[in-house]
């Protein structure tokens, strides 16, 4: 069973925004947890189809989001003509 590597979640000073920390210590200020924090480990060298999980714990509620890290890396998070939030491929990719 592959490994998985994740991305702890927690309010940022920076609006709009939040802080992750992945579970090898590095932290970055992000509005897209789960698809920066791939771009990151995948830049760290695991494989690309290795889990990747983001966890946000505030007061009594938590939330997770979890893919490969390799399919996670390829989006990007942009909206489409009436506003709503879509997964779009990212440009690096």
């Amino acid at each position: 069973m592959e490994a998985t590597y994740t991305m702890k979640v927690e309010p940022s000073r920076t609006p709009g925004k939040v802080t992750a920390h992945s579970s090898d210590a590095h932290a970055f200020t992000t509005s897209m947890p789960l698809l920066d924090g791939a771009r990151y480990w995948q830049g760290v060298g695991p494989p690309s189809t290795a889990s990747i999980c983001t966890i946000w714990s505030s007061g009594t509620g938590y939330w997770s989001l979890r893919s490969t890290i390799g399919t996670a890396a390829g989006l990007a998070v942009s909206t489409n003509r009436s506003g709503t939030p879509i997964f779009v491929p990212h440009e690096g990719q």
